[in-house]
């Protein structure tokens, strides 16, 4: 079971990615990014998962993600946003791959 929480961890960092350079796209990315942390949340008890607080940040990231939404555009919040996206995204990714202890 911990290589499927590994799977899951390398695909929620995947798809924080693909919001970045597919971000005109039709497909909600962050949001499958935010259902599979909550996943993966959710079994942090039960198994061993490496750094899960930063599925925690992705879920934060995506509240911040809907309030730009809802708010007038601003570039720089925007910016932000997508250097989070691609930091949080390359740390999951990393972990997932156990790369960094």
């Amino acid at each position: 079971m911990l290589i499927r929480i590994k799977k899951l961890q390398f695909i929620c960092g995947i798809f924080l990615l693909l919001q970045v350079f597919c971000s005109m796209w039709w497909i909600p990315f962050h949001l499958l990014a935010s259902l599979l942390s909550i996943i993966i949340i959710g079994w942090q008890k039960k198994f061993c998962v490496l750094q899960v607080q930063y599925h925690y940040y992705v879920l934060v990231l995506y509240c911040f993600r809907i309030w730009l939404l809802g708010i007038d555009s601003f570039i720089f919040l925007e910016t932000i946003y997508m250097c989070l996206c691609l930091y949080f995204s390359f740390m999951i990714i990393l972990f997932s791959f156990r790369a960094i202890l």
